[in-house]
């Protein structure tokens, strides 16, 4: 009869064999795509190859590359994505070298607003351009990817900088998950440059595996092909802040308040560049089911906005025209957080209700 402690002995033998293995196989994996690979590595085009090629450090942590164009995936979504020179998304009705003298108008937020999923003529940033072309103006898209209040405004400095303009407007579409973004996840390092708290440098280590290793790139690749794959884990607690009186007690406040000081850096902005200023907050899925209406997303930055006298809109209603369940589905991609082309389309039309033309 083998005994207890033959069989623990037997196992964590196992376990460091596997370890080992595991350990030479990813050093082996490195070297060879750092070496005799190096020419296949850069040149590689998979669903990886849109998270590694799409992002690039900047001193307010990562931006847009410029000059992109593929087929981008978004868990089963295949999409069109595009930049131009200066990292800008673009497509259909997106304005280009010679529209620098027309009325510009700055959009600025996160996933949302960089159109994760969806074509950009279908977004409502997309769908605001082609609105603002129509009157003689330019909508240029400054939203990225996990960005939030304290990146906007430097994004913006940085934006106006590059194209040589002072936008007349500025959107500012502010994310349920921006909160916890401006609470525990980004910092102001001592040399002024945005990073990440060191608990959260996933989308660092992510860029960094997938960008090196073959091996994560099968593995991912792999993953989005699976009927329940996703080219991100559920975020959903990024947004329960404003459901959950014990998150806000922990955090949420504290997110409120560094992100009302980092937008009051935008109100500054606006007030020296004689633009006019317009904050959009808007639901996730987790709202719709619970009924939130009412949110401390939107009475929150309501009174924000009145006494600062800016511009404010209310993006919750229309997603509560309806059952929950049917706006969900119709409203956001299957299984993510994040607009279908429809819940795009239905927040532009509220804007639209709401500022009459851009």
């Amino acid at each position: 009869m083998v005994s207890k402690p033959s069989l623990a002995k037997r196992a964590l033998r196992i376990v460091g064999q596997v370890c080992a293995i595991l350990a030479v196989t990813l050093a082996l994996d490195y070297l060879l795509l750092a070496t005799v690979f190096a020419d296949w590595k850069r040149n590689w085009a998979d669903a990886a190859t849109a998270y590694t090629q799409a992002y690039i450090p900047v001193p307010w942590h990562h931006d847009l590359a410029p000059n992109q164009n593929s087929m981008r995936p978004w868990g089963k979504v295949l999409y069109p994505f595009r930049t131009d020179r200066y990292g800008f998304r673009i497509g259909d009705c997106a304005p280009g070298e010679s529209d620098k003298s027309r009325p510009a108008i700055f959009v600025i937020g996160d996933s949302f607003t960089e159109g994760l999923g969806v074509p950009y003529e279908e977004t409502f940033a997309g769908l605001m351009a082609c609105d603002a072309a129509k009157e003689g103006k330019a909508v240029w898209n400054l939203g990225v990817m996990s960005f939030s209040p304290i990146i906007y405004h430097r994004k913006i400095k940085a934006a106006a900088g590059k194209l040589g303009i002072k936008p007349r407007e500025i959107y500012v579409f502010l994310d349920l998950s921006d909160i916890t973004d401006e609470a525990i996840i980004y910092r102001e390092g001592a040399d002024g440059n945005i990073k990440m708290a060191p608990s959260y440098h996933w989308f660092d280590t992510g860029q960094f595996l997938l960008g090196n290793f073959a091996t994560f790139r099968l593995l991912y690749n792999l993953w989005l092909e699976m009927p329940f794959g996703s080219a991100a884990p559920d975020e959903s607690w990024r947004a329960r802040w404003s459901l959950d009186p014990k998150i806000m007690d922990d955090w949420g406040r504290r997110g409120l308040e560094l992100a009302g000081k980092n937008l009051d850096k935008i109100v500054g902005i606006c007030r020296e560049w004689k633009c006019q200023l317009t904050l959009v907050v808007y639901p996730w899925p987790d709202n719709v089911r619970a009924g939130d209406r009412n949110s401390i997303e939107v009475t929150h930055w309501r009174q924000w906005a009145a006494e600062r006298g800016v511009r404010f809109i209310d993006g919750f209603g229309p997603f509560f025209q309806e059952p929950p369940d049917v706006a969900v589905r119709k409203y956001f991609i299957p299984g993510d957080s994040h607009f279908s082309a429809r819940g795009h389309r239905l927040l532009f039309e509220e804007l639209k209700r709401s500022v009459g033309e851009f």
